[in-house]
């Protein structure tokens, strides 16, 4: 135990690389809140949500490098993977939402959208919060606190869901209706790839508390 008490700490770096990436996630969230909130420049937001996204890929691409090359990691490396994939797919469903925006030409964001975006934002936040001290789980009972918030708020997303696919279909136009479940769609599955990162908090909390 002694050896490992001295190897293990020298892979800390691990949850600098995580906290990173879970900044970065937050980071494109605002930017698609900010870019409902003010909806102009629309192109020049969308480029910014694509910058954000590609430097989320090169931080998974550089985490799992890390990886490979490392024996003893600090969490299960299968946690670590899980972490890494549920935060990057949060980054692939902004992407998306902001790519639908422009290819459908929506000139006045749908009635929800900006709701489910704030609701992904305070959800983003309790995970940023959450892993900001997985690095200590002397902190164990705040951090189970995060992770009952972004259930909490994964429950408000399907709510919100339920009420504006009822109001949807209430509509005429078969096209409209479409592009805009997809959007919705993709903002919901944001909200639920950050209960997945949420679980995976609380399955590394029962296996090291």
């Amino acid at each position: 135990m002694g050896i490992l008490s001295w190897l293990i700490p020298q892979e800390k770096h691990f949850f600098d690389m995580i906290e990173q990436q879970s900044k970065n996630v937050l980071e494109g969230v605002d930017a698609l809140v900010n870019l409902l909130e003010h909806y102009n420049d629309i192109e020049k937001k969308r480029e910014r949500i694509k910058q954000i996204e590609n430097e989320g890929d090169k931080m998974v691409h550089d985490i799992f490098s890390e990886l490979n090359k490392t024996f003893i990691t600090p969490i299960d490396r299968e946690d670590i993977t899980k972490l890494t994939s549920s935060l990057d797919d949060i980054l692939d469903n902004l992407e998306a939402v902001a790519e639908r925006l422009i290819i459908y030409k929506i000139e006045v964001p749908p009635k929800y959208m900006l709701e489910f975006a704030q609701i992904l934002q305070k959800t983003t936040r309790q995970i940023n919060e959450g892993i900001s001290l997985l690095r200590n789980l002397k902190e164990a009972k705040q951090i189970r606190a995060y992770c009952r918030e972004v259930n909490t708020l994964e429950n408000e997303g399907d709510i919100l869901l339920r009420k504006a696919t009822a109001e949807l279909f209430t509509r005429k136009d078969p096209i409209e209706i479409i592009k805009t479940k997809e959007l919705y769609d993709d903002l919901e599955a944001a909200i639920d790839r950050c209960e997945d990162v949420a679980d995976v908090i609380g399955d590394i909390l029962v296996k090291y508390t």
